[in-house]
Formats: C-alpha cells, sequence, structure tokens
C-alpha cells in the first residue's frame, strides 16, 4: 500500500491561481459603490451652513450702507464669534478657516451675497440675491407696498378716486398738481453702553469687585535650643599678681532722630488771572407742544454666558524683606515655610550711657514669603475670559429693547415728541423738562474774592502759593519744618544731618593682655597661674566649663503658615477673590431721517411744505 505525500510546489500554485480568480469574480460582480454623491451633499450642507449662519447675523444695522460696497468675515471669524462650529469634509479633515468666507455687497436696489467654502475634498461658492422681503423690517415691506400703489388715472370733466387721491376739473379749466415735501424720522437701535467702571456683556454691565476673605492661620510650635558663653570670673588668690587695667578714652558714634518743629508763613502771590464773570439770565419759560407716535424696533437676541472666576494659582515664590531686628542674642536665625531671620552684622556698644562697658549687638533681617504672580485657568467647557474670568454659552433670548413691547414682528412704543415752533424760533426747546424757553437778557457779576473789570463780561483773581520749600496748612497758611539737636556736654556733642543728629560720646574702654583675666568691673587684669580657679558667681545659672561660663535655654517658638492660595497677615490669612455686579445695560438709538415726497390738487397739506413745483394734469 502506498503512502500519502505531502502538497508538491506545483499543488500550491494552482491553488493560488485559483484563489486570485475568484476574488477578481468577486470585485467585477460586486463593484464598490459611487460615494461622490454623498461627498457632494456633505459640501453642499456645510454651504448651507455657513449663508444661514451669515443670514442671522447681516441684520440691517450691520449691512453695507453705500452703493457697492461690501462687509466680508471669513469662517474663522464666524466661529470665533460663536455663530456656527468648525465643518469637517468628506475626508474627515476640518475646511480652511481663512480661505473660507462669506461677503454681502449692496447694489442699487438688492443685495447680493456670496458663500465659499475651501475644503480638501472640494472647493467652491454660491451667489445668493437678497431683496426687500428677505432682510427689510415690516416698516420697509409696507413703505415698498405704499409705493406700489401710488398709479392714478384721471379723465377730463370726471372725478376719479384711486389710492385715497382725488382730482377735480371744473369748467374745462386746467388742472394742476402741487408737490409737497417732509422730513420722515424714526429712531433704529445702534448700540447698548455701560458706565465708566464697567464693561459690556450682551445686553448687561458686570461690574468687577472683590472681597476679602480671613481665616486663622495655621499655627506650628517647635523647641528652639541656645547656648550662651560667657568669660568666668577668676578667684583671685594670693598668688596673683593683680595689675590695673590698660584703660583709655575713645569716642562712640550713633545717630537719634533730631527734634522737629514748623515755622508759618502767608502765601505769596504768584500772579493775577483774568476769568469769566458769572452770567444771570432772564427766560420767558412756556409748555413745549406734544405729539404722540408709534415707534418700532427690531427685536434683540443676546448670546447668554455663564461667568465664574477663574481658579488663581500662584507662578512661584519669592521672599520679601519685612523689618530689621537687633539683639544681644547670636542665635536667633531661622528659616520655615513662610518667614525667615537672617543674620547681617554684628557690632559693639554701650551697656548703658554712663557705663564703661560694651556688649555685642547682632543685627537680624526678617523676611516672608510671598507669590511672584499668578496664572488663572478655566474648567472644563469654559473659555478664558478676560484676565481672571471663564465663561461658557449659556442659552440665547429674544427680548424688546428697554421701554418696548412685543408688536407682532417687532417691538414698539409710544413715543412723545415736543416742538416749540408754536411759539416762534426764538424759543428752544428742552426735551428733559418739555418746555420751550425764550432769553430775555442777561447780567454779569464777579465771584467772591475777585475784582471788576472795565469789561463787565471779566473778573481778576489773584493766584497766591506757597514758597519753594514749603506746604499748605489749614487758614491758608504755609509750613516749613525746622530740625534741631540737644545742646551739647562734656560727654557728648551733637550735629545736624539733614532729620538726624550725629551723636558723638567720650566712653572709657579698658582691657587686658592676652596672658590674663580682667576683673568683672573691668578695672584690673589678673595674671592668672595653673593654680588658679575660676566661679560662675557673677552669672546666676550659668555652669562652669574651664574657663568659660555656659547656659543652654530651651525656649518654644511659635510661626504660622497658610495655604498656598493665602497671604500670612500676623496670625490670619487673607485672600481676595471676585465678586461682581450685573446690571442691565443702556440701549442707544440713532435717528434715520428722509425726506418724502407727495403730489396734491390741494396748494396746502397739513405738516408738508411747498417745494414751489406744480404740474398739470393731462
Amino acid at each position: 500500500m502506498e503512502e500519502k505525500r505531502g502538497l508538491t510546489i506545483k499543488d500550491l500554485l494552482i491553488r493560488l491561481i485559483l484563489i486570485i480568480i475568484f476574488i477578481f469574480l468577486l470585485i467585477w460582480l460586486f463593484p464598490m459603490p459611487d460615494l461622490k454623491p454623498l461627498n457632494n451633499q456633505i459640501f453642499i450642507d456645510n454651504l448651507t451652513r455657513m449663508k444661514d449662519a451669515a443670514k442671522s447675523y447681516y441684520t440691517i444695522e450691520r449691512l453695507p450702507k453705500d452703493f457697492n460696497t461690501s462687509k466680508r468675515m471669513t469662517l474663522k471669524e464666524m466661529i470665533d464669534k460663536h455663530l456656527i462650529l468648525g465643518l469637517m469634509d468628506s475626508n474627515g479633515n476640518y475646511c480652511d478657516e481663512d480661505e473660507s468666507y462669506v461677503q454681502i455687497t449692496k447694489l442699487e436696489n438688492e443685495y447680493i451675497i456670496k458663500v465659499q467654502l475651501s475644503c480638501s475634498d472640494k472647493k467652491d461658492y454660491i451667489i445668493e440675491h437678497y431683496g426687500c422681503y428677505d432682510i427689510c423690517s415690516n416698516e420697509c415691506k409696507m413703505l415698498e407696498a405704499a409705493a406700489s400703489n401710488t398709479s392714478y388715472n384721471t379723465t377730463k370733466k370726471h372725478k376719479t378716486t384711486t389710492n385715497s387721491r382725488v382730482v377735480t376739473t371744473a369748467n374745462g379749466g386746467k388742472l394742476y398738481e402741487y408737490q409737497f415735501v417732509k422730513n420722515e424720522c424714526t429712531d433704529k437701535f445702534d448700540k447698548y453702553v455701560c458706565p465708566s467702571g464697567t464693561y459690556l456683556v450682551g445686553d448687561k454691565c458686570i461690574k468687577n469687585g472683590s472681597e476679602t476673605l480671613t481665616k486663622s492661620a495655621y499655627k506650628k510650635v517647635e523647641d528652639v535650643t541656645s547656648t550662651d558663653t560667657k568669660d568666668a570670673t577668676p578667684i583671685v588668690s594670693s598668688t596673683d599678681k593683680k595689675e590695673p587695667a590698660n584703660c583709655k578714652v575713645t569716642t562712640l558714634t550713633s545717630t537719634i532722630n533730631a527734634s522737629e518743629s514748623s515755622s508759618v508763613t502767608d502765601k505769596v502771590v504768584k500772579s493775577t488771572q483774568k476769568i469769566s464773570a458769572d452770567k444771570k439770565y432772564t427766560y420767558d419759560v412756556k409748555g413745549a407742544i406734544g405729539t404722540v407716535k408709534k415707534v418700532t424696533a427690531n427685536y434683540k437676541t443676546v448670546q447668554n454666558y455663564k461667568i465664574i472666576t477663574a481658579t488663581k494659582v500662584a507662578k512661584g515664590y519669592k521672599w520679601t524683606y519685612v523689618s530689621t531686628l537687633t539683639s544681644p542674642q547670636s542665635n536667633l536665625a531661622f528659616v520655615n515655610d513662610n518667614e525667615k531671620l537672617v543674620y547681617v552684622d554684628s557690632w559693639e556698644e554701650l551697656t548703658c550711657s554712663t557705663c564703661f562697658t560694651t556688649v555685642k549687638i547682632y543685627k537680624y533681617y526678617r523676611y516672608k514669603k510671598e507669590a511672584t504672580g499668578y496664572d488663572y485657568s478655566c474648567p472644563n467647557e469654559y473659555t478664558k475670559y478676560g484676565t481672571d474670568k471663564c465663561r461658557k454659552p449659556d442659552g440665547v433670548t429674544k427680548t424688546c429693547p428697554d421701554g418696548y413691547k412685543p408688536d407682532g414682528d417687532v417691538c414698539s412704543k409710544q413715543d412723545t415728541t415736543y416742538s416749540c415752533s408754536k411759539y416762534g424760533s426764538d424759543y428752544k426747546l428742552d426735551s428733559n423738562k418739555k418746555t420751550c424757553t425764550k432769553t430775555l437778557g442777561v447780567t454779569y457779576s464777579c465771584p467772591t474774592g475777585t475784582k471788576k473789570t472795565s469789561d463787565e463780561k471779566y473778573c481778576t483773581k489773584e493766584i497766591k502759593e506757597c514758597p519753594s520749600g514749603t506746604k499748605e496748612i489749614s487758614g491758608g497758611k504755609c509750613s516749613k519744618p525746622v530740625y534741631s539737636c540737644p545742646s551739647n556736654t562734656s560727654a557728648k556733642s551733637y550735629t545736624l544731618s539733614g532729620t538726624k543728629c550725629i551723636v558723638k560720646s567720650k566712653v572709657k574702654v579698658c582691657s587686658c593682655p592676652d596672658d590674663t583675666v580682667q576683673t568683672s568691673d573691668k578695672l584690673y587684669c589678673i595674671k592668672t597661674n595653673k593654680n588658679t580657679t575660676y566661679s560662675c558667681k557673677d552669672y546666676p545659672g550659668y555652669k562652669l566649663d574651664g574657663k568659660k561660663c555656659t547656659k543652654t535655654t530651651t525656649t518654644q517658638k511659635t510661626s504660622y503658615y497658610c495655604d498656598s492660595d493665602y497671604i500670612l497677615n500676623g496670625t490670619s490669612c487673607t485672600k481676595t477673590v471676585n465678586k461682581n455686579s450685573t446690571k442691565n445695560a443702556e440701549a442707544v438709538y440713532k435717528t434715520y431721517c428722509e425726506q418724502k415726497y407727495k403730489w396734491s390738487t390741494s396748494t396746502s397739506v397739513q405738516g408738508w411744505t411747498f417745494t414751489g413745483n406744480k404740474r398739470e394734469i393731462n
């Protein structure tokens, strides 16, 4: 019986060729779907989103005003204004934010908007036309409708009425129409404004405030050990040799504050100033004539934001000098997390003003740790706003401007205008008081402290100032500080230097040779030997250590510290946090006026002015 052999190379090649043929048959029978229509639809949807966002943004106030002028906004600017999110193409890439844009252009009777989109898979644009019914207010639509109804028909010797116009003939004579003109003004919303010290967010005015938070500092108690060493006092025996110390008179220099007093002088006349005299007018006041009219305005859509205070984080810390400490103790230096005391210098000075001995004084600088600056961070979903605030969108509101009420598609209010035309051109309108005022005359008078001149419209005033080196005090006087030092004595002399007195004191200082010991009164030197004994009786609490007296003291040192976002102030921790207040912004309106013309068969029309033009009606 034959054994079965494994697959040969020939068998493997045949099987591979069969598999390849099978794959090609599958590709031929089931081709890949055409994704081009889907890609085109994604591009069209992105174009439409840009167009719709632009139409919502370009309200009447934001449209170009002059013929053949344009306004343009890139996709990046639209994203920054939160009008639209980033647009992604069919390849999964974001479209170019600088090459993509919308542009709106004013023509004679319409607007044209161009929307261009540039993406990695396609670049193209669309153009759309807008007329009055696309972007104008209801008032614009009504004006257009009224303009379309101005045609009329006339027939000689007949009476025809069209659109409330009456044309009349009489006895076959000529019939004329007269042209009239008047200004029609409307108030339109312009912008929101805020008082000084506040900033505008939507239609709200926000004022930055602050609040100081205080809490007790953390207390830290530590044991501090210090050792003081003094020369021991030798016990004099009959064998010790006692000799007078080497004493000499020397001069020590110190500084004290000078005594301050002041000398008082009067102001001196520096110049004479010419000022206007006070005017006093006499008036004739009448009540203004009021006319009530209906004023409309568009709804305003405001993006609301939720605003919070950003988290304050210190950038780093530095040591800041606080004060200077002097002490006879040599071991006061320390350092902790928030404070340190650093040794700086030392010197000898007299123990008292009448003593002959000196004591060593140590000088220290005290420092505290302070932040070198702060950074501010925002939580997720919030973006940085200003220096120390975060905000995120919080819905939109559609409301009427202040003083207006909803009225269908627009907002409206009853507005009263006042006029003084009834009283003549000499009367001026005061809209706030609703009065008409005519100036009858004026008189002049000089304020207190001034003098009259030959011209009644002007007065003169003397300008008085304090002399150089002095300052003004109450009562209109001038004061100059004067400094002085105490009188010299036989032991001390004083020299004035600015606001300080330099003191030179003559003192007696005694010293002994190196191989001797100075007595406690510093007046004698004892030459010691190996049998000399020493004592610490002059220094209670000290222990004898050879020729020295030492005393070790353990004290408790208390220090305080705060959390990183607080500042240490004595035993308290403080920090300042922002606290904002919000109120409604003031809506500002601009008055837009245009001249309206009409023809009438009447020779006068109430509220209109005759232009002087007339035309014959055939």
